[in-house]
């Protein structure tokens, strides 16, 4: 496939009301491709443009990842601490005792994901870090830490809360002052949410989900997600950005600008490995999933919830970053990375 077909494949999923978003595709900070299509707010008829923000789903563990060594750079904390250093009134005493920082960051802590029914009922008042991890704090660990790998938000807000004791500011300043701003990403946020007053440049998502267990209602109208989506993100995810402040993200960061040589190098170590499928192997980093496809690198991360889809790949050996931000439900964004997956991997 070659970026003549790639841009008429981006129309016909737009065309068959597959997608809704914006894509960003550069080499060596030449922009090869800038889309946008569909609406950011259906009832308004607000348009979605490259600069529109969208909700991010699980991206957000990439800046939680970055703060964290940020402050293993400044000889805060160890990838070897355990919770009870940094949160010592912690009431899971398995989790104070057992859980590290390295096994927080790579999915490898035993801690599950708090979405749901108790979110459902919680939503509205989630404001603060505190705030979700009230959410999980009591509950039992999946398995023996540093035995499995399980995908788990709750380990991220952890990771929130450690860099609030720490840097004893908020997470949401911390990462703003060290992160966002430091890499000129000045539309990126975790932003509290007012369904009746949401501003013109934030997309509301279009869902078919019809409850907090993901089941769908295929053939239905979408619907927004208002009912079921963050009101304020945390440091697992559900902040918001645009295409061109990730790609901002991607430029500073590889260029060790947000951590020195070393760091950035720890950051993005593959750790933990996934398995390998369709010759994808997948493999985790401190807030970054790292990939070997045929031979090629990727590093970023992926956001899904309802109405929410979302893909940030680099390619740092090919000096290639993709961003897609949608806000459609999965796969809205996945088809679209995947399909620029294999024009980048195959060319």
């Amino acid at each position: 496939m070659n970026l003549n077909d790639f841009k008429s494949y981006l129309e016909e999923q737009t065309r068959k009301d597959l997608f809704s978003g914006s894509v960003l595709i550069t080499k060596d900070d030449n922009t090869f491709l800038e889309y946008a299509s569909g609406f950011a707010n259906k009832e308004k008829q607000i348009k979605n443009n490259i600069n529109t923000k969208f909700n991010l789903g699980s991206m957000n563990k990439m800046f939680t990842g970055v703060a964290i060594v940020q402050l293993a750079q400044d000889g805060k904390l160890s990838f070897q601490d355990i919770v009870g250093k940094f949160i010592p009134n912690y009431p899971n005493k398995e989790v104070l005792e057992k859980v590290t920082i390295h096994q927080l960051l790579t999915h490898t802590s035993g801690l599950g994901h708090y979405l749901n029914e108790k979110y459902m009922e919680k939503r509205t008042q989630l404001k603060t870090i505190d705030d979700f991890i009230a959410l999980f704090a009591e509950e039992p660990l999946l398995f023996e830490p540093g035995t499995k790998c399980i995908y788990s938000a709750n380990g991220y807000t952890l990771l929130g809360k450690i860099i609030e004791v720490i840097s004893e500011i908020s997470y949401y300043d911390y990462v703003k002052q060290n992160i966002f701003l430091k890499a000129n990403m000045l539309n990126t946020d975790s932003y509290e949410i007012d369904s009746n007053n949401i501003p013109e440049d934030i997309a509301i998502g279009y869902t078919r989900r019809i409850d907090i267990q993901g089941n769908m209602n295929e053939e239905g109208e979408r619907k927004d997600n208002l009912w079921i989506n963050l009101i304020k993100g945390d440091s697992g995810g559900g902040g918001y950005s645009t295409c061109p402040d990730l790609l901002n993200f991607s430029n500073t960061l590889l260029n060790n600008k947000l951590l020195n040589p070393e760091m950035t190098k720890i950051v993005l170590t593959p750790y933990v490995n996934e398995g390998t499928k369709n010759g994808q192997t997948k493999n985790e980093g401190y807030g970054f999933q790292v990939w070997d496809i045929n031979g090629i690198k990727r590093i970023g991360h992926p956001g899904r919830f309802a109405g929410v889809n979302t893909r940030f790949d680099v390619y740092p050996d090919l000096g290639i970053t993709v961003v897609v931000l949608a806000n459609y439900d999965p796969p809205a964004a996945f088809d679209i990375a995947e399909n620029a997956t294999k024009l980048i991997t195959t060319s």
